[in-house]
């Protein structure tokens, strides 16, 4: 008697490591996110500069850097806002 290939191993068929092309149609953009009070985006800058200064690994001498990405990060994330408060540094 024959001793039987495992019936797993008969079965297998190929995969294909191409990925499908996605047939999901693109999201469209939001119209626009809510814009954030002044004080709450100055809060938001600062939040993310500090990010920044972490992600660097607490090194100092970068500060001025950190809080200009931050701004442009909130500003492009939201759009600009026309504050009367003076900037809190």
């Amino acid at each position: 008697m024959k001793p039987h290939a495992p019936a797993s191993s008969a079965t297998k068929t190929k995969r294909s490591t191409k990925a499908a092309p996605s047939t999901r149609k693109p999201r469209a953009a939001a119209k626009s996110a809510p814009v954030p009070a002044p004080g709450q985006r100055d809060d938001m800058v600062r939040e993310a500069a500090y990010y920044y200064y972490e992600a660097r690994g607490c090194v100092d001498g970068h500060e001025l850097e950190d809080w200009l990405r931050a701004e442009s990060d909130i500003e492009r994330a939201f759009g600009s806002v026309d504050s009367t408060e003076p900037a809190r540094h």
